[in-house]
């Protein structure tokens, strides 16, 4: 070959090269830009590596448009709805030193449970793991979820999980309630941890369904705890739980042992009609009233 077509042929290479990183560049670009402008419906949709990395830098700035956007995605790409459900809860963890923005939280708790919820738009076993989560008057009533991981979560207003089905664990350990926590009529298909909890407010797991273990260990109630009708197949552990208020276990079926170890009983204490399968261990247990058998 001539020594002066070796030359040509590597700037020909190079020049070749530029060219296609510049229309790669420039084509992120108006994909990004497309999903800037993405309002409605009959939109072509972008490629969706774009539309995610622009739909989480929206959300992460704050804008609506952005956890709207990451919404259509999930609807869209099933795949992606776990990765869009922690993306939201993501936003729900800490943030506490900039300020409690608690519209933004609420409209991202609003979009969340909107796919929880069993109806045409639910995203079924998704996992709601968020250790530390701050929520603001979070109602997941009626939702259906696998696995719950709140550990340590600060629930601001009323927290409800009215009838709510969790299929795998459910994990509020050293969780704080700072009002009233609903839990009635809940299912938990597998075992549900409550301890080190305190509750400010009355904490209602009436009629609840417990299929494995409840733990309630070294929790505070401060209020009324109604576990009237509740139901608990595995161990049931309340050793050193304080109730401050009212604790009624009327009418509630545990099917393995109870331990009441070290609790204190503050207020009154209903255990009428009350079904313990195998033992009940009340040693060293305080009651400072009486207690309605």
């Amino acid at each position: 070959m001539s020594s002066w077509l070796v030359p040509l042929a590597v700037a020909l290479v190079v020049v070749w090269v530029v060219v296609r990183h510049v229309r790669a560049s420039h084509s992120d670009t108006l994909l990004d830009e497309h999903a800037r402008r993405r309002v409605g419906p009959d939109a072509v949709a972008p490629a969706a590596v774009s539309v995610w990395r622009e739909a989480n830098r929206l959300f992460r700035a704050g804008e609506t448009e952005g956890l709207l956007l990451l919404a259509e995605i999930g609807r869209q790409v099933p795949r992606r709805r776990q990765a869009v459900v922690d993306t939201w809860l993501a936003a729900l963890r800490g943030g506490v030193s900039l300020g409690l923005d608690a519209p933004w939280r609420t409209a991202v708790q609003r979009e969340l449970v909107a796919h929880l919820r069993p109806g045409d738009d639910f995203w079924p076993g998704m996992d709601l793991v968020a250790p530390g989560a701050i929520l603001v008057d979070l109602d997941l009533s009626g939702c259906r979820v696998r696995r719950v991981e709140l550990v340590g979560a600060v629930f601001l207003g009323d927290a409800r999980f009215e009838a709510t089905t969790v299929t795998g664990d459910a994990d509020f350990a050293g969780a704080r309630f700072l009002r009233h926590a609903l839990f009635t009529d809940v299912l938990f298909a597998r075992s549900a941890s409550f301890g080190s909890v305190v509750f400010t407010g009355n904490v209602s797991l009436r009629s609840a369904q417990v299929a494995n273990q409840l733990v309630f260990a070294r929790a505070k109630v401060s209020g009324r705890a109604d576990l009237r009708h509740a139901e608990v197949s595995g161990l049931a552990d309340f050793r050193h739980v304080l109730f401050g208020g009212r604790a009624l276990f009327g009418d509630v079926v545990f099917h393995q042992d109870a331990w009441f170890r070290h609790a204190w009983f503050r207020g009154r204490t209903d255990v009428g009609s009350a079904l313990i399968g195998e033992a009940a261990e009340f040693g060293n247990a305080r009651f400072g009233r009486r207690v309605l058998q």
